[in-house]
């Protein structure tokens, strides 16, 4: 039903949030140093205001440098297989101890951040 649903919208990303209960830190996964550079770190910097940046060098089996997971298996960051224009994707992610008004308000800031940044990059984009 998701898939049906992102097929039949033309979204230009997709940011999925989630806890993980073995994380002390914000942090986030995407594909792509353009994306992470004008998009996710951004965020994660909003979102270090509230809550911590998970700094650890592995986060979850993954190499991570400064909260920020590049490459990951295959499936974690994927649109539907149909979809022709590739929309950007990322996933950001809380630690589960802080309270949840916490949490919320890291990843509105980030949320918020890449709504803004990505104005900024799209407009930007056509002179690339």
């Amino acid at each position: 039903m998701l898939e049906a649903e992102l097929q039949s919208r033309s979204f230009q990303g997709l940011i999925a949030l989630h806890t993980d209960d073995t994380s002390h830190g914000f942090y986030g996964i995407v594909r792509g140093a353009t994306l992470t550079k004008h998009l996710l770190e951004p965020a994660l910097q909003a979102a270090e205001r509230i809550l911590p940046r998970d700094g650890r060098p592995v986060i979850d089996g993954f190499h991570a440098r400064n909260g920020i997971i590049r490459d990951c298996y295959d499936g974690v960051l994927s649109a539907p297989p149909s979809e022709r224009s590739r929309p950007f994707e990322i996933i950001l992610e809380t630690p589960a101890a802080p309270p949840a008004y916490l949490k919320e308000l890291a990843l509105v800031a980030a949320l918020q951040t890449i709504l803004v940044e990505y104005r900024q990059f799209i407009a930007y984009a056509p002179n690339l």
